[in-house]
C-alpha cells in the first residue's frame, strides 16, 4: 500500500470516530458561551485583539482536548480490533505504518486548530464591525498579548497559529508514546487527560496557594515550559531566554525527537506484541 493510500486510511480511522464528533460538540458548545461571555463584557470589540487573546484563554484546552480523543486510538485501534497480525502486512514495513500515522497526526492538529479558529471567527464577527477589518491587521497588537510592540496583529496571528498547530502535534505525539504502553484507549484518553488536567490545577489553584514557599517558582517554570504552557502560548507571552524564532525552532527539534523515539519504541512494541 502506498504512502498516500496507507495516509488516507489512517485518516478515516481518526476522522471516522464517533467520540471525537461528540468531543467537537461539546467543545464547540463550551468554546462559544465562552466567546459570548467575553464579548459580553467588553464595550466594543476589536476583531483582531480578541481573536489574538481567545486562544491563549479558553481555546487551548478545548484543543487538547480534542486532541486526546482523536489520538487515543491511533495505536489502539488494531490492538481493539484484535488486528494487531494484520501490522506486518503492510508492504512498506512497520516503520513506514507508525511514520504515515504520525504525518496524519499532524494533519489533523492542523484541522483541529482551523476549525477552533474558524469558530472564534464567526463568532466575533457577529460582535465586531465588518469594516476596516484588513486595515486592522497592520495595527500593532498591544503590549499586553506580546512583550514586541513592532509586531502587528497580522504578524501575531501568523505566529499564534503556527505556534498553537505546533504545540498541538507535539501534545499529540506525547499522546501517541502513550499509546504504545497503554493497550485501551479509554486509559490512554484517561491518563492524557489527566497530566493535562493536573498541569491546569497546579497552575491555576495550587501554586497560588503555594506561592511564598521557597522554590516554588521552579514548579511554575514547569508548567511554563511544559505540554501546558506550549498549548496555552505561555512562552511567547512572557519573558523567554530564546527568541520567539528559536523557541519554534526548539519545538520543532522537540517534535522530531518525539517521532523519532515514537518510531523506535513503536516498532519495538509492535515487535513484542507480535511475539517477535
Amino acid at each position: 500500500m502506498g504512502f498516500s493510500k496507507l495516509a488516507w486510511v489512517e485518516g478515516k480511522k481518526i476522522f471516522s470516530q464517533r467520540e471525537l464528533y461528540i468531543a467537537l460538540f461539546l467543545c464547540t458548545v463550551l468554546f462559544v458561551m465562552s466567546l459570548n461571555a467575553v464579548t459580553a463584557s467588553s464595550q466594543s470589540i476589536v476583531f483582531w485583539q480578541e481573536m489574538a487573546s481567545v486562544m491563549p484563554y479558553m481555546g487551548y484546552m478545548l484543543i487538547a482536548v480534542t486532541v486526546v480523543v482523536g489520538v487515543s486510538r491511533c495505536m489502539a485501534f488494531e490492538r481493539e480490533q484484535e488486528m494487531e497480525e494484520l501490522l506486518v502486512t503492510y508492504k512498506g514495513g512497520r516503520v513506514q505504518l507508525l511514520a504515515v500515522k504520525q504525518f496524519v497526526l499532524f494533519l489533523f492538529c492542523v484541522s483541529i486548530v482551523l476549525f477552533y479558529y474558524g469558530i472564534a471567527s464567526i463568532v466575533l464577527l457577529a460582535y465586531a464591525s465588518p469594516a476596516g477589518l484588513f486595515a486592522q491587521m497592520g495595527e500593532s497588537a498591544p503590549n499586553y498579548l506580546n512583550p514586541n510592540p513592532n509586531w502587528t496583529f497580522a504578524k501575531f496571528i501568523i505566529l499564534e497559529g503556527g505556534y498553537m498547530v505546533l504545540a498541538s502535534y507535539i501534545f499529540a505525539l506525547f499522546v501517541f508514546l502513550l499509546s504504545l504502553f497503554i493497550k485501551r484507549s479509554v486509559f490512554i484518553m484517561m491518563t492524557a487527560s489527566g497530566v493535562f488536567a493536573l498541569g491546569e490545577l497546579c497552575e491555576k489553584y495550587i501554586f497560588s496557594w503555594i506561592q511564598t514557599v521557597p522554590g516554588i517558582h521552579n514548579l511554575v517554570y514547569g508548567y511554563r515550559y511544559g505540554l501546558n504552557g506550549m498549548m496555552s502560548f505561555e512562552y511567547l507571552q512572557v519573558y523567554v531566554p530564546f527568541s520567539k524564532t528559536g523557541v519554534l525552532l526548539l519545538f520543532l527539534c522537540l517534535a522530531a525527537g518525539l517521532f523519532t523515539v515514537n518510531l523506535i519504541l513503536g516498532r519495538r512494541r509492535i515487535d513484542v506484541a507480535l511475539g517477535n
